[in-house]
């Protein structure tokens, strides 16, 4: 059945969100099963190396378990509530002030800016072990 011109535009193309949130979303649509990162990959129509990059990072945040070959969304409800609250309000952010880094040049800039040293709180200190 055909769609509105105005109602095509005015959606959001799927391609367009990053694929941590497709990840995220295909698992928790699909919560009663886990699985492999080809499945997920073939479901959320992306490259199985970049799902493989998003399912890594999405776990060292605890959003996704990992067991074997496959994975399957966070059963911690409040953790992934949390997650997508946050997320939430950096996209409206975003949306609103515009892209924080805008060119090249800004992101090396930022990234030069960083300092040599980590920051006190991200040191061990040895001798409160």
């Amino acid at each position: 059945m055909p769609i509105d011109i105005e109602e095509f535009e005015a959606t959001p193309s799927e391609s367009a969100a990053p694929t941590a949130t497709v990840v995220v979303r295909f698992l928790f649509q699909n919560r009663d099963a886990a699985f492999t990162r080809s499945e997920i990959s073939t479901a959320v129509d992306r490259e199985p190396n970049t799902v493989d990059t998003s399912l890594t990072r999405l776990k060292r945040r605890d959003l996704v378990r990992h067991r074997g070959n496959y994975w399957a969304i966070t059963d911690n409800h409040e953790r992934l509530l949390t997650e997508s609250r946050f997320s939430d309000s950096l996209s409206r952010l975003a949306t609103e002030l515009g892209d924080p880094i805008t060119s090249e040049a800004e992101a090396r800039a930022w990234s030069d800016a960083q300092p040599d040293q980590p920051h006190p709180s991200e040191e061990t200190d040895s001798s409160s072990i």
